[in-house]
């Protein structure tokens, strides 16, 4: 049952051949994401849906002094969250952008 559901329900890895640009643009939504799980897949949900995403792992980035702004340790980087939902709204579902 544990299996099934998370077959159904776990987060899809980037393909990121299919984003040859993750590395220069996709940078911020590269560095922030990688640090705690598997880059997601940009095109599994809608611009609007992404506004949200990002907001929660905002908060979750703040607690963990990771925004923009925060008290840096050494050699982390900085994270740009505009440039991270850009990034990911790019790339949203197709005909869903303005959800």
């Amino acid at each position: 049952m544990l299996i099934g559901y998370l077959r159904r329900n776990a987060q899809k890895p980037i393909d990121a051949a299919r984003y040859p640009d993750l590395d220069t643009r996709g940078r911020s939504f590269r560095d922030a994401c990688d640090q705690c799980h598997v880059l997601p897949e940009p095109s599994s949900r809608t611009a609007g849906e992404w506004r949200r995403v990002v907001a929660r792992m905002e908060r979750n980035m703040a607690w963990m002094n990771r925004v923009v702004g925060s008290r840096a340790m050494p050699g982390e980087p900085q994270l740009r969250l505009p440039d991270i939902l850009a990034y990911l709204q790019r790339y949203a579902a197709p005909g869903r952008r303005g959800s």
